[in-house]
């Protein structure tokens, strides 16, 4: 109806034009003002209908939830894999449940354009990665990975472009377009810590506010994300304060420009505050991976890559940073590393298998900051004396990956990170020898319609070796129920079970003592809820 509207303003004018006879010049001018005072009346009425019928079509829309294996038949391709621990477990944003497509192919989606002023400055809000429009807290909102979050942005606006051409609107350059999105996060959660006394918590574990900014080109875009700190304070040495409630600060998640038109070219390159492509991290749990906590790394690193737009392709990127760590005096441009991958589709059946290298996997996320409020290592970031940014030398590390959509309703997705060489006794250790730290995740999902919802149940399995020093467990078992009971909302009830690495181990970084191992098993019940705008 929108596009109706100046043709048949048009044409009313011109059959009030032609059967007006020409008395005189005032008389004309006075006819033709009552003319169009008429007409803008009859416009306003026009423009009221159409709102009413866009607001009952929007309240009778039927639900349009897709299932994984649909959404991956499209030509636009997976979320190329690569790569938020308290203050950086910020990334949940949404996902189909295998991890291997951001966009729908089918049903009503949302489109984050104000197409009363195409091609002119705005800011719009709701979740901008173009999810079906009824229910969207599925094809389920999981952990998604945001690692590659550039590539995923600039599929959504090659599919913000498609929509637009369909609708007869053409994209101008001059013209920057803000997309305000969001999440708040909550969880309750029951531990019993093997040897200790059992606990229980009530937080807010994420709360996070992006703006995907496109334009002013159409082959510029950038993103900034604040999230929120839930870290304790003092006790974890980052604020003055123990108190959650009074510390509560948000900071600067995640900050980049991309030069990239998935429309016309292949090619795109990323600078700024990212996740690294190192890594997929693909979860279907409410805990993150262990590969996750030991291996993502975010840095201030440049990007160039290749991301055909097509089922079956080859792709790659490249990239390079400033390291934390570093074995020679001063820090320099000293990291970096190459994603590669394939992703597939052959009927009902998809995929998605790569890996990559890192230079120096020291500079991850997990190896900076140890999850402890002790005075043991904490880190090769810690602080007062409890770590050391200068390591005898670096330690790469490679990344094995692959996920399966097998029909509509079963994924499966598995991860393999190791160090390719063993630290030096003075940065690290296992048992008095120099670590090679190495993490596994292992998940399987089936999805299905439970009381007219979305849902999914989930089981893991992930184990580690050498990673004592990083205070993660040697082995993990996870099991999940995810479901969405409204539109925008995710619901999660996860049990994990931790076994600790056995008592006689004994580990140590930058030369100092990591926390003795327990030998015991830490179990958890978390409920979650996820709120997206």
């Amino acid at each position: 109806m929108r596009f109706k509207l100046t043709p048949v303003a048009v044409s009313l004018c011109v059959f009030g034009l032609i059967s007006t006879p020409v008395f005189s010049a005032t008389q004309n001018l006075d006819k033709l003002a009552a003319q169009v005072a008429q007409l803008q009346q009859q416009i306003a009425v026009l423009q009221a209908q159409q709102g009413r019928a866009a607001h009952q079509n929007k309240k009778t829309t039927t639900k349009a939830i897709t299932t994984a294996a649909p959404q991956k038949k499209t030509g636009t391709p997976p979320a190329m894999p690569g790569a938020s621990a308290a203050i950086d477990d910020s990334d949940r944003t949404t996902r189909p449940i295998s991890g291997v497509s951001n966009l729908p192919t089918s049903g009503t989606t949302y489109l984050p354009v104000d197409l009363d002023v195409p091609g002119q400055s705005f800011v719009s809000s709701g979740p901008y990665i173009g999810i079906p429009l009824q229910y969207s807290g599925s094809n389920l909102i999981i952990n998604a990975p945001s690692v590659n979050q550039d590539v995923a942005l600039l599929a959504v606006r090659k599919n913000i472009h498609k929509r637009l051409t369909a609708l007869g609107v053409v994209e101008e350059d001059e013209h920057a377009h803000v997309l305000l999105s969001g999440t708040v996060e909550g969880q309750a959660m029951y531990k019993d810590i093997g040897g200790g006394p059992n606990s229980t918590d009530i937080d807010v574990t994420n709360a996070t506010l992006d703006a995907y900014i496109l334009g002013p080109s159409q082959w510029l875009s950038s993103l900034f994300s604040m999230s929120y700190d839930n870290s304790i304070g003092a006790q974890e040495g980052s604020l003055a304060s123990n108190s959650r409630a009074l510390n509560s600060r948000m900071f600067l998640n995640q900050a980049f420009i991309t030069i990239g038109n998935f429309t016309k070219t292949a090619f795109y390159g990323t600078m700024g505050q990212v996740y690294v492509p190192f890594g997929t991290y693909a979860n279907n749990m409410v805990s993150s991976p262990l590969t996750k906590i030991m291996a993502r790394t975010k840095e201030r690193a440049v990007t160039v890559g290749y991301q055909p737009q097509v089922d079956d392709a080859f792709y790659g990127s490249l990239y390079a940073f400033k390291g934390d760590t570093h074995a020679g005096a001063t820090s320099r441009v000293n990291n970096g590393g190459i994603n590669l991958g394939y992703h597939f589709t052959e009927g009902k059946y998809h995929g998605d298998i790569g890996g990559g290298w890192i230079g120096n996997i020291a500079d991850s996320i997990g190896m900076q900051a140890v999850a402890n409020n002790s005075t043991t290592f904490n880190g090769f970031g810690g602080t007062n004396g409890t770590g050391n940014e200068r390591i005898a030398h670096r330690v790469p590390a490679y990344d094995a990956r692959a996920i399966f959509a097998l029909g509509d309703h079963i994924d499966l997705l598995a991860e393999y990170i190791t160090a390719s060489t063993s630290f030096n006794k003075n940065d690290m250790t296992m048992n008095n020898n120099g670590a090679k730290p190495q993490a596994l995740d292992t998940q399987a999902a089936y999805t299905f319609m439970l009381f007219d919802r979305p849902t999914s149940v989930a089981i893991g399995y992930d184990m580690t070796k050498d990673a004592l020093a990083l205070e993660l467990p040697y082995k993990r078992y996870s099991l999940v129920f995810n479901t969405s009971v409204w539109r925008d909302t995710l619901q999660s009830l996860e049990f994990r079970r931790d076994y600790n690495y056995g008592a006689s181990n004994v580990a140590t970084g930058s030369g100092i003592s990591a926390p003795t191992a327990s030998g015991k098993q830490d179990s958890a019940v978390t409920f979650q809820f996820d709120v997206y705008f």
